[in-house]
This record gives C-alpha cells, sequence and structure tokens, in this order.
C-alpha cells in the first residue's frame, strides 16, 4: 500500500476518487473501490450524489448553478489530488459525467485546482475504454486538472477480482500503482 506525505510533520495527501458511471453495478466504480484500496488517504465519492439536470443556457439564466454542484466543487476542494474512472459510451465519456463537467465549467472555477489527477477506464472488451479516457484526458485540464497519466484496463471480467475487490492482472496492477506514485 502506497503512503503519500511525509511521516513526521506534513501531512498525508488527500485523495478524492470517483467514477463517472451512474450505475449502481459499474465496474469502473468497481475499480475506484479498488485502486482505494492500494493506497492511503483516499475518499471515494459517489458522483450520483451531485447529480445535475441536463445542462442547457436557458436552465443557467433561469435558475443559476444547481446546488449538486456547488457541493460537487466545495469537496474537490478538500482534495490534493484527484482519481477519476471513465465508462465508454460509444466512443466518449459517460453523458452523466459531461453534463456534471459542463456544469462545473459554467461556474468559472478550476475545480481541480491545478493538482495532479490520474484518469482510469475500464471496459469489458479489449479496449478498456481508452477512447473515452482519451476524451476525459483533454478535457480535464480545462477545469484545472494536472493529468498525471492514464490506466486503462481491458477485458474486466478477466482481470478483475471482483469477490476480493482487486485487480487480478498483476502487470496492469503495477502499471496502476506506477501512476498513483505520480500524484
Amino acid at each position: 500500500m502506497f503512503t503519500f506525505g511525509e511521516t513526521n510533520s506534513k501531512k498525508m495527501k488527500k485523495i478524492i476518487a470517483f467514477s463517472g458511471s451512474n450505475s449502481s453495478q459499474s465496474i469502473n466504480q468497481q475499480l475506484v473501490n479498488a485502486t482505494a484500496q492500494m493506497i492511503d488517504g483516499v475518499e471515494v465519492i459517489d458522483l450520483r450524489d451531485y447529480d445535475a439536470p441536463i445542462y442547457g443556457i436557458d436552465l443557467e439564466t433561469e435558475s443559476g448553478i444547481p446546488a449538486n454542484i456547488t457541493k460537487l466543487i466545495e469537496k474537490l476542494a478538500e482534495a490534493d489530488a484527484y482519481i477519476v474512472s471513465t465508462p465508454e459510451h460509444n466512443s466518449l465519456i459517460p453523458a452523466f459525467l459531461k453534463n456534471i463537467l459542463d456544469w462545473m465549467s459554467r461556474t468559472g472555477a478550476k475545480p481541480f485546482g491545478e493538482k495532479p489527477l490520474a484518469v482510469l477506464s475500464t471496459s469489458p472488451g479489449g479496449g478498456g475504454a481508452a477512447k473515452a479516457a482519451a476524451v476525459l484526458e483533454k478535457v480535464l485540464p480545462y477545469l484545472g486538472a494536472d493529468v498525471k497519466g492514464v490506466f486503462n484496463l481491458p477485458a474486466f471480467g478477466s482481470s478483475f477480482d471482483a469477490e476480493n475487490t482487486q485487480i487480478s492482472d498483476l502487470a496492469k496492477k503495477e502499471e496502476l500503482q506506477t501512476l498513483l506514485s505520480e500524484i
């Protein structure tokens, strides 16, 4: 298990981790949970707790920024680093995640505060949701993320031990540990 921060007088890094999925059975959330077990100082949040209506300029003009988006931005400000895992829907990030990012962008804030972030993705197929992760890697810097790298876990069913909540592919697990050392 990795430990971030110095053991003497410096505090340990606080890392916030979440999946961009709105599915209760999300394999990307399972990947986030397993990743959180690999390092100290991780708080896993459920992005579904910060859901917002589909963004539209008319809605924003009429109602302003949704309270859940403000709460999410306040929550993200507590962290020193981030882990974000994305599913892939038609080679893109899910509409659920994009909608939340759209709303956050409308605040004018940089919710990730120029802090380090690791992008993760997984899928049942051999691509590991790499196309969606590449999109997220390009988008997040606009919201102030210092993206340190991307980790893709292909073939979730055979690369992940769901019973023990861990990556079973040892080479991929080592690859993820290397990325985590960068945040």
